[in-house]
Order: C-alpha cells, then structure tokens, then sequence
C-alpha cells in the first residue's frame, strides 16, 4: 500500500494478512481486527478459530499498518520501562517519525482493508472488531457501507470516544463501583461512591508511601489518586480485583492502608513493558491516539499552551463531570500526558463520511467495563442502528469472560443470521467453563488485556 494514498510523502507500507478457510463457505470472510492502537492481527489468528464451524465464513486476520509484519513502526523511547519523562519520550518518538506520523490513523487502516476486501475477489466482508479495532471497523463502514455484510463490536470505542479529559471512563466509575457492589464489596456495599469521593482529596493532597520488602529488594509504594482509579480500570477485566478495592478504600479512610497497598503491589507486574515488540508497536499507539484523536487544546499551539488551554477547559466543566474523583482526574487521566507534546499536525484530513445505519451491527459490552463504557456501547449502536447485548458482571472483552453465556451464542446467531438468544441478566462472577468458553477466553486475553493494561500505562 502507498503510505501516504494523496502521493505527497513518499513511502510504501508492505500488508500481511493470513486467511483460514472454512470448511464450508458460504457467506462473506470474517476479517477480525485487533485493538491497540498498535495490536498486530496475524499472531493470533488461530484464537478466532472458534468461530468457524458455526460461522460459514472464512477467517481473515490481518496486520494493520505498523503493526507486526506490516511495516513494523518503531520508537525506541517508548519501547522501554517508562516511570518518568512520558511526553519527552512521546515528543522525541513524533520527531523520529517525521512526515509518516500522520499516515496510522483509522482512516488509512480503513482504506488498507478496503484493498484486501479487492485482494480476497470477494463483494462484500464480515467484521469482528475488539476494543481499539471497532474504531477501524466503523470508519470502514462509514467509508464503504455496501461493502460491509455485518459487524461485531466488542467493547466498543464510542462515535466521540476517546474524551480527551477522561470524561468517559471517570463518568462510568460511579455506575460501575456501585454495580458491581451489589453483587458485594465485603461490607463497603453501602456507600462505595461517597467513599471514594472523601478519599480521592485525602490521596491528592497526601498519597500513601510504604516501603516493602519484594524478595531480597526494598520498593516504595505510592498509592495517590490517579494510582486509585488506575486500580479500577485496570481491575475492569476481573471483577474478584474490582470487588476488593471499595473494602481497602473504606479501610484507608480508617487510616488502614495496608489493603490499598496490598492491591498496588498485586498490579506492579502491568508497569513492566512486557509485551513483544512483534505483537504490540507502541509508536502506533501514540501515533494514531495523537493524530486522530479530538483533543481539548490546539494542536499547533507549545506544549505549555496546550496544557494551560486544557486547565481552562476542565475549569468550565462541572465537578460532576468528573465524580467521584475530580478535574486533575481528567487533565492526568486524559490525552494531556500522552499527547501533550507531539509535534504539530501537519496533515489536514477531510471529515468522515456520516456513520451508516444501513449495516446490520451487533455491540457487545460489559456492565463494569470502565476502558471502554457501556454509555458509549449504547451511543455507537444507536447512531448505528443496531443491537446491543449487555454482559451482566463483566468488563472490558465481552469474549474474555462470557460468565453468562451471553457473548459467545449472540455472535454465533449474528453471524450465521439467526435471532438472538436471550441473554441472563443475573450476573454472577466466577470462570467460564467448557472447552468452547475456554477458547473464547484465550482469544480474548491474547487480543486486547495487556494491550489495554499497556495503553492505560502510556496515557498515565
């Protein structure tokens, strides 16, 4: 593919893509596209392959731009531990990119999809999205809306998602905590929102620091504010972890602050790197976030402007905007530190065509999912016109827990058109079962939980 279709920056982007037959066909191949930014496809082709015995579909996986085999996209700054100097690293990264920074966005990957649709001979495609990937799918319906046969969106960016202050995921964290507490919080289930609310001051004014012993090493551990409501987006995938949290924040109130501490130290792993570099390009993720992204300051502005053009902003919001935590909430948690100090966009990009209602769409979407909430589910599939399957007890990948057996049978009727089965709204917590369930699970932890963890890590 040309990097740059309009033929002013030089460059050309080599995809690859894998496609797994099914046994009989007779619908439209199921293109999946993974999350991120950043995520490759190909590498984990084989954790779709649930799919095809019910589906009739081929199976499709691909690289997207930058991504694995697809013209690997690096940044050396940010491939490393990163405690400290986020948006130096951010900034040196956007200038070693140069001119090609502006060519990973969703509109480009939308387009590179379009040419395989034309490589594969077939008139129309199927689309399984995951997290960042139903961004990529919407823009390609949007864009080419007769050539989409239907689409899945699991946990779903919304039509206006990412805020750039952080409003969505901080507006769900109420909704979340207290649902999630009537399953129970170990006594904490009364008031597990106001308790948040009294503690979040406490921590920005004084964070808790305890030095531990971590086998033969001493480590300061710093539970603040901000590190409080990365513990609930980091726990949305597993509700046991989200369940203890409100019970330490009760304790901490109390002046016990060992709970708190006990869970930081439980999560430190997720602040190592960890992820492959063949599997995940950090510099995809900074570099489609940034270019694409709607942000609350002028992109061509300095980075000081931009930061105090971004406080002016959340000063006019209400605090309710940003319950229970509050607006430097939203200045850390949001774009700011991520793309704070990018260079300047330099490509001017046409609106995108109005979204389609005329595809047949299915939103899957967890009622504790704080990565990619339930309101934006809800808003995508009703500028979309279409259905929307709610997974009681369950966060960010529908797919990577499927307690209640909801996920799983609603995507084999939507895709082999039959109606949907009804799903149980008694949510329990516990482990799916059954080699089925099993296989949806590895598919889903490969295809977004340490991308998602990795994302949430770069925008802190």
């Amino acid at each position: 593919m040309p990097l740059d279709r309009s033929g002013v920056v030089p460059g050309r982007v080599r995809l690859r893509a894998v496609r797994i037959p099914s046994r009989n066909p007779h619908r439209p191949p199921l293109v999946g596209l993974t999350g991120g930014p950043g995520q490759a496809g190909v590498p984990f082709a084989s954790t779709y392959e649930f799919l095809l015995p019910t589906a009739g579909r081929d199976l499709v996986l691909l690289d997207q731009r930058g991504t694995g085999a697809s013209g690997l996209l690096r940044c050396p700054s940010l491939e490393r531990d990163i405690t400290t100097g986020i948006q130096t690293a951010v900034g040196r990264c956007g200038r070693r990119l140069g001119a090609r920074r502006s060519f990973y966005t969703s509109a480009d990957s939308a387009d590179d999809i379009e040419a395989l649709r034309v490589r594969l001979g077939v008139p129309q495609i199927a689309l399984y999205a995951v997290s960042y990937g139903t961004r990529v799918a919407v823009e390609y319906a949007r864009r080419y809306p007769q050539r989409v046969e239907r689409m899945i969106l699991d946990s779903a960016i919304g039509p206006d998602a990412p805020d750039p202050l952080g409003r969505d995921t901080l507006e769900a964290v109420g909704r979340v905590v207290t649902t999630v507490c009537r399953i129970g919080c170990g006594g904490a289930d009364e008031h597990p929102v106001s308790d948040l609310a009294r503690l979040v001051p406490r921590l920005r004014r004084a964070p808790i620091r305890r030095v531990v012993r971590r086998g033969s090493r001493r480590t300061t551990v710093r539970v603040g504010a901000d590190d409080l409501l990365g513990l609930l987006v980091s726990s949305d995938q597993d509700p046991e972890l989200m369940r203890r949290i409100p019970p330490a924040v009760r304790a901490a109130l109390g002046h016990n602050n060992g709970p708190l501490v006990r869970l930081k130290l439980s999560l430190v792993g997720l602040d190592q790197p960890g992820d492959r570099i063949s599997e995940f390009s950090p510099a995809v993720y900074v570099a489609t976030t940034c270019e694409e992204s709607t942000l609350a300051w002028d992109p061509a502005a300095s980075t000081r402007t931009r930061r105090l053009q971004a406080r002016a902003a959340l000063a006019g919001m209400p605090t309710s905007a940003f319950a229970p935590f509050d607006r430097t909430a939203g200045l850390n948690f949001g774009l700011l530190p991520l793309c704070g100090a990018w260079p300047a966009r330099e490509r001017v990009v046409a609106p995108p065509p109005p979204l389609p209602t005329s595809v047949a769409t299915l939103v899957l979407a967890g009622d504790l999912d704080l990565r990619t909430p339930l309101e934006n589910a809800r808003r995508l599939a009703r500028a979309l016109a279409g259905r929307v399957v709610v997974e009681h007890g369950v966060g960010h990948q529908v797919l990577g827990a499927d307690f209640n057996g909801c996920g799983a049978p609603a995507i084999e009727a939507f895709l082999a058109k039959r109606p949907l089965p009804t799903c149980r709204r008694d949510a329990t917590i516990g482990v799916s079962s059954g080699s089925a369930r099993a296989r949806v699970r590895s598919a889903a932890v490969l295809l977004g939980d340490a991308v998602a963890d990795r994302a949430n890590r770069l925008r802190r």
